[in-house]
């Protein structure tokens, strides 16, 4: 699989520098710049390792994850898998021992951290063993993979709703060691900044779009523009979303189903996994559980009648992100989300509901609906919830985090009874491990 890699080098860097457990064990002696890179074949190979972490199954499930626990706690899965632990997310009662929470904490760091080494390493490489294009190109995608984990971590652990919370997640921007591994929690608008001036970076650095499993430019706008629409700055999401889809490097596929039975051929996918024969093993993919676990109770009802049902999921089977004949991959970014982040943007920002709804039903007639039709601003911004969740379930959270940006959580879910249960407990072991945080750091609601 020489496109994609999970060179031995990673493993050098995971094993010296994991956040929660394994950093206080002695690196190995011979972690340093002199001999982990020593050219560029070296330097691409450390950023492949950063991609590797996230489908990795030895360290953790990060492509898994980040579907199961947002739909488990919204309902579009009926659970996160068996086990006390992945109850707890069905139920949304959760408690900071989570072996799962401790898990997704560790590995999106991990891939931080992953980054955070390919950035360094590469820039400290001497200009004899590399060509400055691929020097830029590979810190531009490091900068972008380090913002998607900020993003996500923020997403799940911190207030990311409240720009004025001073409970964001911790910044890392350097490589973990024995110095740097305690530091406190930074605010949202500190982790907001910190994202948009790595993306920012991306833009401008990383490489033209050429496949859809690696980092681009466009993939940094289109972060970008999903950045902006939770940091509610509307202008520029719908501005960003808009460039984006007239750029040209990403078109619709026809058909719904072509989107996702093309796998790595679609010309829709902005970022997604790499899966094929050899990665997508039964150890190595675990998605052969997700049998059983579509939603049971309002998310079928909304489903009913739509074209894209029965190729979402059949019964109570997952389909979308479980097709065994495009490897069952993650998908992170893809043009259909542009379109639903400008008209949701467009709403919001006080646009027409004629303005509004352009945008939207694209969406809608690509998937064999009529155009939506609207009277009040209400029902426009209803619209575009019920199209996130048929266009865009069980993918990288996205039913999970519209729900709560429509404020439509506790509406849909019963066990949802408070803002506190937005967010993930920070891990008890991070809180342990970490002498910048203690229990008074902990979120809301899981001081017990």
């Amino acid at each position: 699989m020489k496109k994609y890699i999970i060179y031995s080098l990673l493993a050098l860097i995971t094993v010296s520098c994991e956040i929660v457990d394994a950093i206080d064990q002695n690196p190995p002696n011979n972690l340093v710049p002199d001999n982990v890179i020593q050219n560029s074949d070296d330097a691409q190979a450390l950023l492949n390792g950063a991609y590797g972490q996230i489908v990795s199954f030895t360290v953790s499930h990060y492509y898994m994850y980040s579907e199961l626990i947002p739909s488990a706690m919204i309902g579009t899965m009926s659970t996160a898998g068996g086990g006390s632990a992945n109850a707890q997310f069905a139920e949304n009662d959760l408690l900071s021992d989570n072996g799962n929470i401790n898990n997704f904490w560790k590995i999106i760091y991990t891939v931080m951290d992953a980054a955070n080494n390919s950035i360094k390493l590469t820039r400290e490489l001497p200009d004899s063993e590399i060509t400055p294009t691929l020097r830029t190109e590979i810190i531009g995608e490091a900068h972008f993979l380090r913002a998607m984990a900020t993003f996500d971590l923020l997403r799940y652990f911190g207030q990311f709703y409240n720009l004025s919370s001073e409970l964001g997640v911790v910044i890392r921007t350097e490589p973990v060691n024995f110095v740097t591994r305690s530091k406190p929690r930074s605010t949202v608008s500190e982790c907001y900044n910190q994202i948009l001036t790595d993306l920012d970076f991306a833009i401008e650095n990383a490489p033209e779009f050429s496949v859809n499993y690696r980092a681009s430019k466009v993939a940094a706008q289109a972060l970008k523009a999903k950045v902006l629409l939770f940091m509610g700055n509307y202008t520029e999401a719908a501005a960003l979303a808009e460039a984006v889809i007239n750029s040209g490097t990403r078109t619709l596929e026809p058909t719904y189903a072509e989107t996702f039975n093309k796998g790595l051929n679609s010309q829709e996918i902005i970022l997604q996994i790499y899966r094929d024969a050899d990665s997508d093993t039964d150890q190595n993919n675990r998605k052969r559980f997700y049998s059983g676990r579509a939603g049971t109770t309002w998310f079928p009802e909304l489903m009913t009648g739509d074209p894209r049902q029965p190729f979402t999921y059949s019964g109570t089977t997952v389909l979308k992100t479980n097709n065994e004949t495009t490897f069952r991959p993650t998908y992170f970014l893809r043009l259909a989300e542009m379109y639903l982040i400008k008209s949701e943007a467009l709403a919001r920002n006080g646009a027409s509901i004629e303005a509004s709804l352009i945008p939207l039903n694209v969406i809608r007639n690509r998937a064999g609906n009529a155009d939506a039709v609207a009277t009040t601003h209400e029902e426009v911004l209803d619209l575009i919830f019920e199209e996130i969740i048929k266009e865009l379930a069980f993918e990288n959270g996205s039913d999970w985090f519209a729900a709560i940006r429509f404020d439509k959580a506790m509406e849909l879910k019963s066990t949802i009874t408070s803002v506190d249960q937005y967010i993930l407990p920070l891990p008890l072991a991070e809180i342990e491990g970490n002498e910048f945080i203690d229990l008074t750091d902990q979120n809301p609601g899981y001081n017990f």
